[in-house]
């Protein structure tokens, strides 16, 4: 997977309402303009990625 594949699934969790979705959302609007919680968000949904790919 691509990395602009990546980004547009995480980014298509922002319509949920979970967890992820909620990180996918603050991502996308880089809520809080900061560097760092962008870092954390982005480490925070890739583990998501990864156990949605272990689970398929």
């Amino acid at each position: 997977m691509s990395a602009d594949e990546v980004f547009t699934h995480i980014i298509s969790w922002a319509s949920e309402n979970s967890h992820r979705g909620r990180l996918a959302r603050a991502f996308k609007t880089n809520m809080g303009d900061s560097a760092e919680l962008q870092a954390q968000r982005i480490g925070l949904l890739s583990i998501y990625m990864e156990r949605e790919a272990q689970s398929a």
